[in-house]
Protein backbone atom coordinates (compact mmCIF):
# COMPACT_ATOMS: atom_id res chain seq x y z
CA UNK A 1 0.00 0.00 0.00
CA UNK A 2 0.83 3.60 -0.64
CA UNK A 3 0.60 5.86 2.06
CA UNK A 4 -0.78 9.30 1.66
CA UNK A 5 2.15 11.09 3.11
CA UNK A 6 4.68 10.31 0.00
CA UNK A 7 1.73 11.33 -2.49
CA UNK A 8 1.29 14.97 -0.84
CA UNK A 9 5.05 15.38 -0.83
CA UNK A 10 5.20 14.49 -4.75
CA UNK A 11 1.60 13.62 -6.06
CA UNK A 12 3.34 12.89 -9.91
CA UNK A 13 5.76 10.66 -8.80
CA UNK A 14 2.94 8.92 -6.40
CA UNK A 15 0.45 8.69 -8.84
CA UNK A 16 2.84 7.47 -11.85
CA UNK A 17 4.40 4.96 -9.47
CA UNK A 18 1.06 3.71 -8.77
CA UNK A 19 0.26 2.81 -12.33
CA UNK A 20 3.26 1.23 -12.74
CA UNK A 21 2.44 -0.78 -9.94
CA UNK A 22 -1.41 -1.42 -11.09
CA UNK A 23 0.35 -2.23 -14.49
CA UNK A 24 2.74 -4.86 -13.24
CA UNK A 25 -0.67 -6.13 -11.64
CA UNK A 26 0.93 -5.02 -8.32
CA UNK A 27 -1.71 -5.16 -5.49
CA UNK A 28 -1.76 -0.59 -5.06
CA UNK A 29 -3.83 1.94 -3.41
CA UNK A 30 -4.95 4.46 -5.93
CA UNK A 31 -4.24 7.74 -5.21
CA UNK A 32 -7.37 10.15 -4.40
CA UNK A 33 -7.23 11.75 -7.64
CA UNK A 34 -9.39 13.95 -8.62
CA UNK A 35 -11.51 13.60 -11.72
CA UNK A 36 -9.57 16.28 -13.45
CA UNK A 37 -6.29 14.49 -12.86
CA UNK A 38 -7.66 11.42 -14.83
CA UNK A 39 -9.32 13.67 -17.29
CA UNK A 40 -5.27 15.25 -17.99
CA UNK A 41 -4.03 11.61 -18.01
CA UNK A 42 -6.25 11.04 -20.58
CA UNK A 43 -5.14 13.94 -22.29
CA UNK A 44 -1.54 12.47 -22.17
CA UNK A 45 -2.61 9.25 -24.02
CA UNK A 46 -4.74 11.30 -26.70
CA UNK A 47 -1.68 13.39 -27.20
CA UNK A 48 0.45 9.88 -27.95
CA UNK A 49 -2.24 8.83 -30.16
CA UNK A 50 -2.24 12.39 -32.31
CA UNK A 51 1.77 12.29 -32.35
CA UNK A 52 1.54 8.35 -33.47
CA UNK A 53 -0.51 9.24 -36.23
CA UNK A 54 1.33 12.33 -37.67
CA UNK A 55 4.74 9.67 -37.40
CA UNK A 56 2.63 7.21 -39.62
CA UNK A 57 1.48 9.96 -41.82
CA UNK A 58 5.47 10.60 -42.60
CA UNK A 59 6.84 12.20 -44.73
CA UNK A 60 4.03 14.34 -45.94
CA UNK A 61 0.94 14.77 -42.94
CA UNK A 62 -1.73 16.26 -43.26
CA UNK A 63 -4.24 17.66 -40.21
CA UNK A 64 -7.92 16.28 -40.39
CA UNK A 65 -9.67 18.50 -37.88
CA UNK A 66 -13.00 17.05 -38.50
CA UNK A 67 -11.47 13.66 -36.78
CA UNK A 68 -10.87 15.46 -33.47
CA UNK A 69 -14.93 14.76 -32.67
CA UNK A 70 -14.31 11.05 -32.65
CA UNK A 71 -12.29 11.14 -29.30
CA UNK A 72 -15.26 11.59 -27.67
CA UNK A 73 -16.62 8.58 -28.52
CA UNK A 74 -13.90 7.38 -26.08
CA UNK A 75 -14.43 9.63 -23.65
CA UNK A 76 -17.58 8.60 -23.38
CA UNK A 77 -16.67 5.00 -23.22
CA UNK A 78 -13.84 5.51 -20.55
CA UNK A 79 -16.85 7.42 -18.27
CA UNK A 80 -19.28 4.43 -18.82
CA UNK A 81 -16.90 1.47 -18.26
CA UNK A 82 -15.94 3.53 -14.94
CA UNK A 83 -19.63 4.22 -13.75
CA UNK A 84 -20.63 0.25 -14.63
CA UNK A 85 -17.55 -1.20 -12.65
CA UNK A 86 -18.98 1.28 -9.75
CA UNK A 87 -22.51 0.01 -10.02
CA UNK A 88 -21.12 -3.28 -10.24
CA UNK A 89 -18.74 -3.33 -7.37
CA UNK A 90 -19.58 -4.17 -3.63
CA UNK A 91 -18.83 -1.95 -1.90
CA UNK A 92 -18.95 0.57 -4.74
CA UNK A 93 -15.44 2.90 -4.84
CA UNK A 94 -15.31 6.42 -5.33
CA UNK A 95 -16.30 7.22 -9.11
CA UNK A 96 -13.06 8.97 -9.29
CA UNK A 97 -10.59 6.52 -8.36
CA UNK A 98 -12.95 3.82 -10.97
CA UNK A 99 -12.27 6.59 -13.70
CA UNK A 100 -8.27 6.59 -12.90
CA UNK A 101 -8.30 2.70 -13.03
CA UNK A 102 -10.44 2.69 -15.98
CA UNK A 103 -8.04 5.57 -17.49
CA UNK A 104 -4.65 3.42 -16.53
CA UNK A 105 -5.87 0.61 -19.04
CA UNK A 106 -6.09 3.03 -21.86
CA UNK A 107 -2.82 2.32 -23.13
CA UNK A 108 -3.96 -1.70 -23.14
CA UNK A 109 -6.52 -0.45 -25.86
CA UNK A 110 -4.52 2.26 -27.58
CA UNK A 111 -1.72 -0.43 -28.72
CA UNK A 112 -4.30 -2.84 -30.04
CA UNK A 113 -6.15 -0.23 -31.91
CA UNK A 114 -2.66 1.13 -33.11
CA UNK A 115 0.42 -0.55 -33.18
CA UNK A 116 -1.88 -3.91 -33.34
CA UNK A 117 -3.99 -3.64 -36.48
CA UNK A 118 -1.32 -2.11 -38.47
CA UNK A 119 1.30 -4.17 -38.00
CA UNK A 120 -0.05 -7.79 -37.25
CA UNK A 121 -1.81 -9.90 -39.31
CA UNK A 122 -5.08 -11.77 -38.45
CA UNK A 123 -3.42 -15.01 -36.61
CA UNK A 124 -0.87 -12.53 -34.46
CA UNK A 125 -3.31 -10.19 -34.22
CA UNK A 126 -5.74 -12.76 -32.43
CA UNK A 127 -3.42 -14.08 -30.25
CA UNK A 128 -2.64 -10.17 -29.38
CA UNK A 129 -6.20 -9.72 -28.85
CA UNK A 130 -6.53 -12.76 -26.73
CA UNK A 131 -3.60 -11.55 -24.48
CA UNK A 132 -4.75 -8.32 -24.46
CA UNK A 133 -8.13 -9.64 -22.96
CA UNK A 134 -6.54 -11.68 -20.31
CA UNK A 135 -4.22 -9.22 -18.71
CA UNK A 136 -7.11 -6.80 -18.67
CA UNK A 137 -9.27 -8.99 -16.66
CA UNK A 138 -6.13 -9.56 -14.63
CA UNK A 139 -5.76 -5.73 -14.46
CA UNK A 140 -9.29 -5.21 -13.42
CA UNK A 141 -9.09 -7.90 -10.76
CA UNK A 142 -6.41 -6.38 -9.29
CA UNK A 143 -7.71 -2.73 -9.49
CA UNK A 144 -10.95 -3.58 -7.88
CA UNK A 145 -9.55 -5.39 -5.16
CA UNK A 146 -7.55 -2.73 -4.39
CA UNK A 147 -10.22 -0.61 -4.12
CA UNK A 148 -12.91 -2.28 -2.57
CA UNK A 149 -11.02 -4.78 0.03
CA UNK A 150 -12.94 -7.52 -2.13
CA UNK A 151 -13.13 -9.46 -5.08
CA UNK A 152 -15.06 -8.48 -7.85
CA UNK A 153 -15.02 -10.96 -10.41
CA UNK A 154 -18.72 -10.21 -11.71
CA UNK A 155 -17.24 -6.66 -12.40
CA UNK A 156 -14.33 -7.37 -13.59
CA UNK A 157 -15.81 -9.93 -16.30
CA UNK A 158 -18.76 -7.44 -17.29
CA UNK A 159 -15.97 -5.17 -17.82
CA UNK A 160 -14.13 -6.84 -20.14
CA UNK A 161 -17.20 -7.78 -21.83
CA UNK A 162 -17.84 -4.41 -22.49
CA UNK A 163 -14.77 -3.25 -23.65
CA UNK A 164 -14.57 -5.82 -26.37
CA UNK A 165 -17.53 -5.07 -27.37
CA UNK A 166 -17.01 -0.88 -27.28
CA UNK A 167 -13.65 -2.11 -29.60
CA UNK A 168 -15.41 -4.54 -31.81
CA UNK A 169 -18.11 -1.67 -32.60
CA UNK A 170 -15.32 0.61 -32.79
CA UNK A 171 -13.71 -0.77 -35.66
CA UNK A 172 -17.06 -1.80 -36.85
CA UNK A 173 -18.58 1.89 -37.20
CA UNK A 174 -14.79 2.73 -38.28
CA UNK A 175 -14.42 4.98 -35.37
CA UNK A 176 -10.68 5.25 -34.66
CA UNK A 177 -9.75 8.62 -35.46
CA UNK A 178 -7.20 9.19 -37.97
CA UNK A 179 -5.97 13.20 -37.38
CA UNK A 180 -2.92 13.09 -39.63
CA UNK A 181 -2.70 11.67 -43.18
CA UNK A 182 -0.48 11.41 -46.05
CA UNK A 183 -1.46 13.88 -48.97
CA UNK A 184 -2.75 12.34 -51.48
CA UNK A 185 -0.99 13.61 -54.51
CA UNK A 186 -3.50 13.11 -57.84
CA UNK A 187 -1.62 10.02 -60.11
CA UNK A 188 0.16 11.01 -63.40
CA UNK A 189 -2.17 10.10 -66.29
CA UNK A 190 -0.43 7.88 -68.85
CA UNK A 191 0.26 10.35 -72.03
CA UNK A 192 -0.25 8.48 -75.54
CA UNK A 193 2.55 9.60 -77.94
CA UNK A 194 0.69 7.76 -80.91
CA UNK A 195 -0.70 9.78 -83.49
CA UNK A 196 -4.47 9.92 -82.70
CA UNK A 197 -6.47 6.36 -83.98
CA UNK A 198 -8.46 6.39 -86.64
CA UNK A 199 -11.24 6.22 -84.58
CA UNK A 200 -13.73 4.66 -87.06
CA UNK A 201 -11.26 2.03 -88.55
CA UNK A 202 -10.32 0.89 -85.06
CA UNK A 203 -14.06 0.41 -83.75
CA UNK A 204 -14.76 -1.21 -87.02
CA UNK A 205 -12.12 -3.98 -86.13
CA UNK A 206 -13.42 -4.99 -82.82
CA UNK A 207 -16.02 -7.41 -83.39
CA UNK A 208 -13.93 -9.43 -85.68
CA UNK A 209 -11.03 -9.28 -82.72
CA UNK A 210 -13.53 -10.76 -80.38
CA UNK A 211 -14.82 -13.22 -82.93
CA UNK A 212 -11.09 -14.57 -83.79
CA UNK A 213 -10.69 -15.06 -79.45
CA UNK A 214 -13.59 -16.92 -79.33
CA UNK A 215 -12.61 -19.31 -82.70
CA UNK A 216 -9.61 -20.55 -80.35
CA UNK A 217 -11.78 -21.21 -77.57
CA UNK A 218 -12.38 -24.76 -75.96
CA UNK A 219 -16.03 -25.54 -75.71
CA UNK A 220 -16.76 -27.12 -72.21
CA UNK A 221 -17.28 -31.11 -72.42
CA UNK A 222 -17.06 -32.61 -68.49
CA UNK A 223 -19.87 -33.46 -66.64
CA UNK A 224 -19.36 -31.34 -63.83
CA UNK A 225 -18.88 -28.49 -65.67
CA UNK A 226 -15.78 -25.72 -66.28
CA UNK A 227 -14.76 -22.36 -65.73
CA UNK A 228 -14.52 -19.63 -68.36
CA UNK A 229 -13.23 -16.45 -68.07
CA UNK A 230 -13.61 -12.89 -69.22
CA UNK A 231 -11.53 -10.04 -68.09
CA UNK A 232 -12.65 -6.30 -68.87
CA UNK A 233 -10.31 -3.09 -67.80
CA UNK A 234 -12.32 -0.29 -68.51
CA UNK A 235 -9.94 3.13 -68.42
CA UNK A 236 -7.19 3.07 -70.60
CA UNK A 237 -5.35 6.63 -69.62
CA UNK A 238 -3.87 4.16 -66.32
CA UNK A 239 -2.12 0.52 -66.62
CA UNK A 240 -2.92 -0.59 -63.36
CA UNK A 241 -6.52 -1.81 -64.95
CA UNK A 242 -4.99 -3.86 -68.06
CA UNK A 243 -2.35 -5.22 -65.59
CA UNK A 244 -5.38 -6.18 -62.73
CA UNK A 245 -7.19 -7.98 -65.64
CA UNK A 246 -3.85 -9.74 -66.76
CA UNK A 247 -2.96 -11.43 -63.56
CA UNK A 248 -6.86 -12.31 -62.50
CA UNK A 249 -6.73 -14.12 -66.18
CA UNK A 250 -3.49 -15.88 -64.70
CA UNK A 251 -4.31 -16.70 -61.21
CA UNK A 252 -8.04 -17.73 -61.90
CA UNK A 253 -6.74 -19.70 -64.77
CA UNK A 254 -4.22 -21.77 -62.72
CA UNK A 255 -6.72 -22.39 -59.96
CA UNK A 256 -9.56 -23.74 -61.73
CA UNK A 257 -7.64 -25.28 -64.79
CA UNK A 258 -8.90 -22.90 -67.68
CA UNK A 259 -6.86 -23.63 -70.72
CA UNK A 260 -7.59 -21.37 -73.80
CA UNK A 261 -11.16 -21.26 -72.53
CA UNK A 262 -10.32 -17.09 -71.72
CA UNK A 263 -11.22 -13.88 -73.02
CA UNK A 264 -10.44 -9.82 -72.03
CA UNK A 265 -11.21 -6.62 -73.10
CA UNK A 266 -8.65 -4.17 -72.24
CA UNK A 267 -8.39 -0.14 -72.66
CA UNK A 268 -4.56 0.52 -72.26
CA UNK A 269 -3.44 4.00 -73.92
CA UNK A 270 -0.18 2.06 -74.81
CA UNK A 271 -1.42 -0.54 -77.24
CA UNK A 272 -4.56 -0.11 -78.60
CA UNK A 273 -4.22 -2.48 -81.64
CA UNK A 274 -3.66 -5.43 -79.27
CA UNK A 275 -6.31 -6.96 -77.18
CA UNK A 276 -10.23 -6.44 -78.20
CA UNK A 277 -11.09 -2.78 -76.43
CA UNK A 278 -13.51 -2.79 -73.59
CA UNK A 279 -16.59 -1.39 -74.48
CA UNK A 280 -20.48 -2.18 -73.12
CA UNK A 281 -21.22 -3.41 -77.04
CA UNK A 282 -18.17 -5.32 -76.44
CA UNK A 283 -19.24 -7.24 -73.50
CA UNK A 284 -22.57 -8.32 -74.66
CA UNK A 285 -20.70 -9.70 -77.72
CA UNK A 286 -17.96 -11.45 -75.19
CA UNK A 287 -20.62 -12.62 -73.11
CA UNK A 288 -22.95 -13.98 -75.67
CA UNK A 289 -20.23 -15.21 -77.88
CA UNK A 290 -18.49 -17.29 -74.59
CA UNK A 291 -22.19 -18.68 -73.71
CA UNK A 292 -22.24 -20.25 -77.19
CA UNK A 293 -19.16 -22.27 -76.27
CA UNK A 294 -20.15 -22.70 -73.07
CA UNK A 295 -23.02 -25.31 -71.49
CA UNK A 296 -24.71 -22.73 -70.34
CA UNK A 297 -26.63 -25.27 -67.80
CA UNK A 298 -23.07 -26.24 -65.89
CA UNK A 299 -20.05 -24.29 -66.88
CA UNK A 300 -19.03 -21.20 -64.76
CA UNK A 301 -18.26 -17.69 -66.07
CA UNK A 302 -15.53 -15.70 -64.28
CA UNK A 303 -16.06 -12.06 -65.23
CA UNK A 304 -13.28 -9.71 -63.78
CA UNK A 305 -13.87 -5.98 -64.29
CA UNK A 306 -11.40 -3.91 -63.06
CA UNK A 307 -11.61 0.33 -63.42
CA UNK A 308 -12.84 3.53 -61.91
CA UNK A 309 -16.00 3.48 -60.89
CA UNK A 310 -19.07 5.99 -58.97
CA UNK A 311 -21.74 5.90 -56.56
CA UNK A 312 -24.74 5.71 -59.58
CA UNK A 313 -23.35 3.09 -59.96
CA UNK A 314 -21.57 2.91 -62.52
CA UNK A 315 -18.12 1.33 -64.17
CA UNK A 316 -15.93 4.06 -65.92
CA UNK A 317 -15.35 3.03 -69.55
CA UNK A 318 -12.70 5.50 -71.48
CA UNK A 319 -9.64 4.81 -73.99
CA UNK A 320 -7.75 7.57 -76.10
CA UNK A 321 -11.22 9.96 -76.71
CA UNK A 322 -12.74 6.87 -78.59
CA UNK A 323 -16.75 7.48 -77.76
CA UNK A 324 -17.54 4.87 -75.12
CA UNK A 325 -20.37 4.99 -72.70
CA UNK A 326 -20.15 4.10 -68.96
CA UNK A 327 -21.74 0.93 -67.72
CA UNK A 328 -24.59 0.89 -64.97
CA UNK A 329 -25.48 -1.66 -62.62
CA UNK A 330 -28.69 -2.60 -64.64
CA UNK A 331 -26.88 -2.60 -67.89
CA UNK A 332 -24.58 -5.20 -66.36
CA UNK A 333 -27.21 -7.31 -65.31
CA UNK A 334 -28.97 -7.27 -68.33
CA UNK A 335 -26.08 -7.95 -70.17
CA UNK A 336 -25.48 -11.31 -68.02
CA UNK A 337 -29.38 -12.13 -68.29
CA UNK A 338 -29.81 -11.66 -72.05
CA UNK A 339 -26.26 -13.87 -72.40
CA UNK A 340 -28.32 -17.08 -70.24
CA UNK A 341 -25.07 -17.85 -68.47
CA UNK A 342 -26.56 -19.48 -65.51
CA UNK A 343 -23.32 -19.58 -63.22
CA UNK A 344 -21.74 -16.77 -62.62
CA UNK A 345 -18.35 -15.25 -60.79
CA UNK A 346 -18.52 -11.33 -61.08
CA UNK A 347 -15.73 -9.56 -59.47
CA UNK A 348 -15.86 -6.05 -59.65
CA UNK A 349 -12.70 -4.20 -58.69
CA UNK A 350 -13.61 -0.43 -58.46
CA UNK A 351 -15.11 2.37 -56.38
CA UNK A 352 -18.49 1.96 -54.93
CA UNK A 353 -18.61 -1.85 -56.79
CA UNK A 354 -20.69 -2.67 -53.81
CA UNK A 355 -23.70 -0.95 -55.44
CA UNK A 356 -23.65 -3.75 -58.58
CA UNK A 357 -24.44 -6.54 -55.68
CA UNK A 358 -27.92 -6.28 -55.33
CA UNK A 359 -28.85 -6.41 -58.94
CA UNK A 360 -26.95 -9.52 -59.90
CA UNK A 361 -27.77 -11.54 -56.89
CA UNK A 362 -28.93 -15.30 -56.84
CA UNK A 363 -28.62 -18.73 -55.64
CA UNK A 364 -26.47 -19.15 -58.73
CA UNK A 365 -23.56 -16.23 -58.72
CA UNK A 366 -21.26 -14.82 -56.40
CA UNK A 367 -20.55 -11.04 -56.33
CA UNK A 368 -17.52 -9.70 -54.64
CA UNK A 369 -16.89 -6.20 -54.64
CA UNK A 370 -13.67 -4.12 -54.12
CA UNK A 371 -15.67 -1.66 -52.08
CA UNK A 372 -18.72 -0.63 -50.38
CA UNK A 373 -21.78 0.93 -52.53
CA UNK A 374 -20.53 4.69 -50.94
CA UNK A 375 -16.99 3.84 -50.70
CA UNK A 376 -13.87 4.39 -52.72
CA UNK A 377 -11.19 2.16 -53.27
CA UNK A 378 -7.75 2.63 -53.48
CA UNK A 379 -4.54 1.84 -55.86
CA UNK A 380 -5.77 3.71 -58.58
CA UNK A 381 -2.94 5.55 -60.85
CA UNK A 382 -0.37 4.95 -63.38
CA UNK A 383 2.37 4.63 -60.87
CA UNK A 384 0.25 1.70 -59.55
CA UNK A 385 1.18 -1.94 -60.47
CA UNK A 386 -2.35 -3.26 -59.15
CA UNK A 387 -4.82 -1.84 -56.47
CA UNK A 388 -5.27 -3.12 -53.21
CA UNK A 389 -7.94 -5.01 -54.19
CA UNK A 390 -5.94 -6.77 -57.01
CA UNK A 391 -2.74 -7.23 -54.46
CA UNK A 392 -4.87 -8.42 -51.49
CA UNK A 393 -7.14 -11.02 -53.73
CA UNK A 394 -5.86 -11.58 -56.84
CA UNK A 395 -1.65 -11.90 -56.16
CA UNK A 396 -1.89 -13.00 -52.10
CA UNK A 397 -5.15 -14.41 -51.40
CA UNK A 398 -6.65 -16.24 -54.37
CA UNK A 399 -3.62 -18.96 -55.31
CA UNK A 400 -3.71 -20.45 -52.07
CA UNK A 401 -7.31 -19.93 -50.19
CA UNK A 402 -9.36 -23.42 -49.67
CA UNK A 403 -12.30 -21.47 -51.50
CA UNK A 404 -13.53 -18.51 -53.07
CA UNK A 405 -14.70 -17.18 -50.08
CA UNK A 406 -11.78 -17.63 -47.48
CA UNK A 407 -9.44 -15.45 -50.68
CA UNK A 408 -12.42 -13.30 -50.30
CA UNK A 409 -11.83 -12.94 -46.08
CA UNK A 410 -8.38 -12.82 -46.31
CA UNK A 411 -7.92 -9.96 -48.78
CA UNK A 412 -11.14 -8.05 -46.96
CA UNK A 413 -8.94 -8.09 -44.01
CA UNK A 414 -5.60 -7.24 -45.45
CA UNK A 415 -6.50 -4.27 -47.28
CA UNK A 416 -8.50 -3.37 -44.30
CA UNK A 417 -5.26 -3.29 -42.36
CA UNK A 418 -3.09 -1.55 -45.19
CA UNK A 419 -5.97 1.22 -44.72
CA UNK A 420 -5.28 1.43 -41.50
CA UNK A 421 -2.01 1.64 -41.96
CA UNK A 422 -2.43 4.34 -44.81
CA UNK A 423 -4.80 6.33 -42.36
CA UNK A 424 -7.57 6.29 -45.51
CA UNK A 425 -11.37 5.96 -45.16
CA UNK A 426 -12.00 1.92 -45.07
CA UNK A 427 -13.14 0.51 -48.64
CA UNK A 428 -14.87 -1.92 -46.69
CA UNK A 429 -15.24 -4.57 -49.26
CA UNK A 430 -18.30 -6.41 -50.13
CA UNK A 431 -19.14 -10.12 -50.81
CA UNK A 432 -22.66 -11.57 -51.72
CA UNK A 433 -22.32 -16.06 -51.75
CA UNK A 434 -24.99 -17.67 -53.65
CA UNK A 435 -25.24 -20.73 -51.78
CA UNK A 436 -25.61 -22.91 -55.03
CA UNK A 437 -23.30 -21.62 -56.57
CA UNK A 438 -20.70 -21.68 -53.83
CA UNK A 439 -21.59 -25.75 -53.46
CA UNK A 440 -20.72 -26.05 -57.04
CA UNK A 441 -17.30 -24.38 -56.77
CA UNK A 442 -16.21 -26.29 -54.31
CA UNK A 443 -17.59 -29.85 -55.94
CA UNK A 444 -15.19 -28.46 -59.04
CA UNK A 445 -12.04 -27.78 -57.02
CA UNK A 446 -12.64 -31.26 -55.67
CA UNK A 447 -12.37 -32.76 -58.72
CA UNK A 448 -9.67 -30.55 -60.05
CA UNK A 449 -7.50 -31.79 -57.04
CA UNK A 450 -7.99 -35.06 -57.89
Amino acid sequence: MISDEPMRRNPRASYLGTLVRLWALRHVALPSASLRGSVCLMGVWTGLWIAYDWWQARPDPQFFVAEIPLFAWYALAALGLAAWLRRCSTPSPPFAAAFALVTGLSPVVLLITTVGSRYLDDRWLLGAGVVAAGYTLAYLLRGLSSLTGAPQRVAALTGLLLLLAFVWLSDALDAIPQVWAPVEHEPAVASNNDAPADQEALLFAQQSKIDRALASIERGSTPQGEVFFLGFAGVGDEKVFAQEIDLASRVIGRRYALGSRGLVLVNDARDLHGAPLASLSALKYALNGLAAKMNVERDILFLSISSHGSEDPTIAVSNDDLPFNDITDDELAEALRQSGIKWRVVIISTCYAGGFIEPLKNPQTIVIAAAAADRTSFGCGSDSDLTYFGAAFYRDALPNARTLRDAFEQAKSAIAQRERREHVDASRPQGYFGAELERKLQDLTQSLAH
